[in-house]
């Protein structure tokens, strides 16, 4: 995107440029709108940016006075094959009517800086140059706090699986639990009911395995343990 400063302005195009507190066109892609026209946003970029490449660009030449006379606030040059000097970033500030350099590469203007960060960024493994807090933490991009937010998403759903898991496993457990308890329960009633009935205690112990009420078991099993019972029907009535 161009930079126009007048209506016969001729235009510089910088390879990154910061305008804050602008509306800009929601069809920003189209190439009738691919122009930033000062008279029209009211201000210059507040950052502008320059990437060296192996081609002369000149922009610790000409450059700095081109951006200059645009009033342009900070102007930044990013040398990561280091063509120019052995600075990787060099920062300069408007001071009247030209720039001096600058220490560090934040812009309290704009409330932002750049920093030089090291990691994964769009796939590709490297340093890059990132815009910044006070604190020197990158801004994240879009795709990044999606990332993020997928990544919470995916660790509660996570958790809610194990909590879920644990759960089933609770009543796994209380289920063996019950069924442990009923066999011992009919284990004593089945010792009182032989002891009572002889081989008539089958088809009894048949009726009473059907039961799962465990209080109601307890106290059939009490009863055969206790012998208090005289036939077969006081079993099953309870």
């Amino acid at each position: 995107m161009g930079l126009f400063s007048h209506l016969r302005d001729s235009g510089i195009v910088p390879d990154v440029f910061l305008s804050l507190n602008i509306i800009g066109s929601e069809e920003w892609w189209e190439r009738n709108v691919r122009s930033y026209l000062f008279w029209e946003f009211g201000k210059p970029p507040d950052v502008v940016i320059e990437i060296v490449s192996p081609a002369p660009g000149n922009e610790l030449g000409s450059k700095l006075t081109d951006y200059a006379e645009l009033r342009i606030p900070y102007y930044v040059v990013y040398d990561p094959l280091q063509k120019l000097s052995q600075t990787v970033l060099q920062v300069f500030q408007l001071y009247g009517s030209s720039y001096i350099p600058k220490n560090d590469a934040w812009f309290a203007d704009v409330n932002l800086g750049l920093t030089l960060w090291n990691g994964v960024f769009e796939n590709l493994n490297g340093t890059w140059l990132r815009w910044c807090d006070a604190d020197r933490n990158v801004i994240k991009t879009g795709d990044e706090i999606a990332a993020e937010k997928n990544a919470e998403i995916s660790q509660k759903d996570t958790e809610i699986s194990q909590k879920n898991a644990e759960i089933s496993q609770k009543d796994t457990e209380i289920s063996q639990k019950d069924i442990q308890i009923k066999q011992a329960l009919l284990l004593a009633i089945e010792m009182g009911l032989k002891l009572k009935f002889g081989d008539e205690y089958v088809e009894i112990l048949s009726e009473i395995s059907k039961i799962d009420d465990l209080k109601l078991l307890e106290a059939l099993a009490e009863l055969c343990v206790n012998n208090r019972f005289s036939n077969s029907s006081d079993v099953l009535n309870g």
